[in-house]
């Protein structure tokens, strides 16, 4: 499952997400400041996608919310 971020703040939702044991990992960071929310999408997800599914590239958004709300559609789709 995956967390819908329209209930949540960037912070709030990749620390959720970190401990998700299918995509958190034991170098996952903590997102320290909001702004730097992409890296943390690659350090979570890196390259191959490990959870098997295409993954949107969050450089192609310019909001978190919306990059995480196709990620999210993305995984419950399959």
């Amino acid at each position: 499952m995956i967390l819908d971020p329209y209930h949540m703040d960037v912070i709030e939702w990749t620390d959720k997400m970190s401990s998700f044991y299918i995509v958190g990992n034991s170098t996952t960071m903590t997102l320290m400041d909001p702004e730097n929310w992409r890296e943390w999408v690659i350090n979570l997800l890196g390259n191959p996608d490990p959870i098997g599914q295409d993954a949107p590239n969050p450089y192609d958004y310019d909001d978190w919310r919306k990059w995480a709300a196709a990620f999210f559609l993305s995984q419950e789709l399959f």
